[in-house]
């Protein structure tokens, strides 16, 4: 067996043990052929290998998995893996209830090309208890995989529609949801300037690159910008999504203690 493929089997224990283990207990069958694997790197003529066999001394049944994890990070990266936040397997510590009721407040994601940047505004909208999600253009749907994996099942939470973008605008313009583009314009408003009290709104978030075309910005009934202070002048839209939500939601809380 070659030197990668025994830290490809080495890396799918680790794999299998994490997923298996999210209860802090551990396969000690499989644990120790782990460490037999490991220990086996000492024969190698890799003098990485030979140092990534020490780890073998790191393991143990009543290891917490925050620390097997750390363990599994030194192989992660000698096969050159690329892990990605939606990669990660995340102990459910979730919820069964909401902490409030949801709040009148909307995404529409028009032409979004990253299904992680789509996936995340899920996972996003559902922790500040946002109504709803417009998927617009070519946006991917949680019908995609990627999507999902990044939304961690909130978009089987979190309601959303597929349309198009005017039909979107038209519909929530009609249920008086206020429009607000995020956009980096000479004419926006920063994102921390008081909204209206009370007011539905509906925040718009476009291609990652190109933003919102004129003739969209034209349909919304304010552009709001988040400041920036580097060299970039503009945010992740994801990043930016959830700013300008965790804002909104401030304000209206803020509101409702005032009430």
């Amino acid at each position: 067996m070659s030197n990668k493929s025994k830290v490809e089997e080495i890396y799918n224990l680790f794999q299998g043990l994490e997923k298996d283990s999210q209860d802090g207990q551990f396969d000690n069958q499989l644990l120790e052929h782990l460490m037999m694997c490991i220990e086996s790197l000492e024969n190698s003529d890799d003098p990485i290998l030979q140092k990534l066999s020490k780890y073998k001394n790191h393991l143990n049944s009543q290891m917490t998995l925050r620390h097997f994890a750390t363990i599994a990070v030194p192989f992660e990266r000698y096969l050159k893996k690329a892990i990605q936040d939606d990669d990660f397997l995340v102990s459910s510590t979730d919820r069964d209830h909401l902490v409030t009721k949801r709040v009148p407040l909307h995404f529409v994601i028009d032409n979004m090309r990253s299904a992680f940047n789509v996936g995340s505004i899920f996972r996003t909208s559902d922790t500040i208890g946002a109504q709803k999600l417009w998927l617009t253009g070519y946006t991917p749907t949680p019908h995609q995989l990627q999507v999902e994996k990044a939304a961690l099942g909130a978009s089987f939470i979190v309601d959303w529609e597929v349309c198009k973008f005017t039909e979107a605008i038209e519909k929530l313009k009609a249920s008086g949801v206020k429009i607000v583009a995020l956009e980096t314009s000479s004419k926006a408003v920063d994102i921390s300037y008081p909204f209206d009290e009370k007011v539905p709104t509906a925040f718009v978030v476009g291609n990652e690159r190109f933003g919102l075309e004129v003739d969209q910005l034209a349909l919304c009934d304010e552009i709001r910008k988040i400041p920036t202070y580097g060299i970039k002048n503009s945010l992740n839209a994801a990043t930016a999504a959830a700013i300008a939500g965790y804002e909104w939601r401030k304000q209206w809380a803020e509101t409702e203690i005032r009430a």
